[in-house]
Formats: structure tokens, sequence, C-alpha cells
């Protein structure tokens, strides 16, 4: 799967660089320009978000609307972003902006008159990291006084969930993977964003999402080569990733590993791969329901038998807190 979002944070050592974010968070001319840096996983790449990934609607003075669904891109030569037509700050105006990205129209539906905040989804019905959805919708960023001029910052969030399953390895002799198979979850619906937060608020985007179709789908990853499952999961390619709708998963979502164990009773006797496949119904695991924003993690350890252990994380990789984004030094 490719990697990638933009979903925008401040570092937490940000009254280190205090004097440098202030000043570089006013824009040096009176046009209009935005931010929308790549520190964050998913789908997308840096390569995508400045291939004109990310769209803006804004408004001036709560009437006006002086972006609507206009693509963005950076300029090499400042670091900041535009669009292809540029606007300047009115003194005395008050202004709102927001934006939205993804990684593929192939499944997506943005619902027309909705600016994006309605969407529908079909994710791919077999398992396909590189064509699954992901959507990003911004928090609402409001400028009071146009003569602030300062560098709009998008702070993009996932409406996906993000499911990842890791199989591991414990005191074992060597094992290998088989097949994994995820089933039972829905792969279409219709999304709709009841509530767009406003930036540095400390809210989030709320969805609603319900679900369509049928629940059936069998997600199955069958290795076409040798895969060895590694001790940790930073190192095990056994792994499974997976962008779903948030839903509320049901007694019969399912994770079926299928692997082989070397079974040889010393470190210098034959290998004797057996193999065996451990079953798990996710509704008695935490969560229950899969939340936009949301990265589950599943790891499965197997020892002499399979341990399954599911937690729930922000949809971030790096040590980061939502506020004032220092922009990209160039």
């Amino acid at each position: 799967m490719k990697r990638v979002y933009i979903l925008l944070f401040a570092v937490l050592t940000l009254s280190a660089c205090g004097s440098v974010g202030e000043e570089m968070a006013i824009a040096q001319s009176g046009e209009i320009a935005f931010n929308a840096e790549h520190i964050q996983r998913g789908a997308m790449t840096q390569e995508d978000i400045n291939n004109r990934s990310v769209y803006i609607y804004g408004v001036q003075n709560n009437t006006s609307r002086i972006y609507n669904n206009a693509p963005i891109t950076r300029d090499v030569a400042t670091g900041k972003w535009f669009p292809s037509t540029k606007r300047s700050w009115v003194e005395g105006s008050s202004y709102s902006f927001y934006g939205y990205a993804y990684n593929t129209m192939n499944g997506l539906t943005l619902v027309s008159g909705k600016d994006a905040l309605e969407i529908e989804v079909q994710q791919p019905t077999t398992y396909n990291e590189a064509a699954m959805i992901d959507f990003l919708l911004s928090y609402t960023y409001k400028v009071a006084d146009g003569a602030m001029k300062p560098i709009v910052q998008l702070y993009l969030e996932h409406a996906m969930s993000l499911v990842e399953i890791y199989v591991v390895r414990g005191n074992m002799f060597d094992a290998r993977l088989k097949r994994m198979t995820f089933e039972n979850i829905y792969t279409s619906g219709s999304m709709k964003c009841t509530a767009q937060a406003i930036a540095n608020s400390g809210e989030r985007n709320v969805w609603q999402t319900t679900p369509s179709g049928s629940n059936s789908v069998v997600y199955t990853f069958a290795p076409t080569s040798t895969t060895i499952i590694g001790d940790e999961r930073e190192n095990t390619e056994a792994v499974m990733k997976i962008m779903c709708i948030p839903q509320q998963i049901t007694a019969n979502t399912k994770l079926t590993i299928e692997y082989e164990i070397n079974e040889k009773v010393t470190a210098d006797s034959p290998d004797n791969f057996v193999t065996h496949s451990e079953e798990f119904y996710l509704f008695n695991y935490n969560p229950i329901n899969y939340q936009s924003g949301h990265r589950v993690i599943y790891t499965a350890t197997i020892d002499s038998g399979v341990n399954l252990e599911g937690v729930v994380k922000d949809w971030i990789n790096v040590d980061y807190i939502e506020g004032t984004v220092l922009p990209e030094i160039h």
C-alpha cells in the first residue's frame, strides 16, 4: 500500500521553536497561502499531494465563496501552497477555509452539492491494498481579520478506519505464514460529516456512516512466496492492512490465520514443518467499533498456540499534538 497523509500536527517541543514558528506562520505577501504537509501515514504519498490531491473551499464574510473545490499545489520556490488563481487578503474581512484529499476516485463519489462533506465509498471486494480508498477532510480554519495574512493550515483527518493485522512468533523454531483471511465486514456505504471541527479547538470531525450492501466480504492474503514470520511487529512480513469504512463489527467478523511451524525436536534435527490454523471472532476483542481516523492493530503471537491482542490508536505515527503547524523549512 502506498504510504500516507497530510494530517497536520504541532511537534511536542514547540516551545523550543516558538519564535521561528511565529515568524514562519505569517505570509510574506498579501496573497492567501496554504500549507498541507506530508507527515502522516496512509494510502497517499507526498507525490500524490503535490499532484493536486488537495482541494479547498473558502468563504469571505460568510457570504462570498472565493474558493470552490479548487485544487492547490505546492510552490517549490516558496514552499507554500496556492490555487491556480491566487487571491489576496482583504483587511477587515473574515474568512473560513477547509479542504479535503483522497488517494483514488475509483470507488469514491463526492455527493453533489455537499461540498465534500458527504461521500459514498465502495472499497474493493477482494483484498487489494493499493486499490483501497482513503478520504481526508480538514478542520475548518477561520480568520477574523484578513490583515493578519496567516498561512492557512489545513488540518486534514482520515475519514476511514485502518485495520492492521500482524503475525509474530514467540519462542519457536522457524514459522511461515500460509494464509490470512479477514471476513464479514461492510465494504460500501455513505458517510456524512455531521460536525466539522474548528482548527485548534481540540475537537474532531464527526462522521455518520450508513453501511450498504452485504457484509459478507472475505479478504484473503496468500503470499506468493515463502513469508517468514518475524519475532517483532516491526520486522515481520506477515502483515495485512485494510482500509475500511467505519462500522460496528458483528459477531461473525472473523480472522483466520494459517501458518507452518518447524516442529523439529532439536536445532540439529531435520526440518519438520506442520500446518496449523487458528480462528478469531473479532467481536470478542477490543474494539467492536471501527471509528474514523483510528488504527486498529491486531497482533497474533504464535507460540505453543496463538494469542491475539487488539489495540486502538489515533492514525498518527509521529509524536505530534494538535495545534499550530510549523511549516516545512526549505
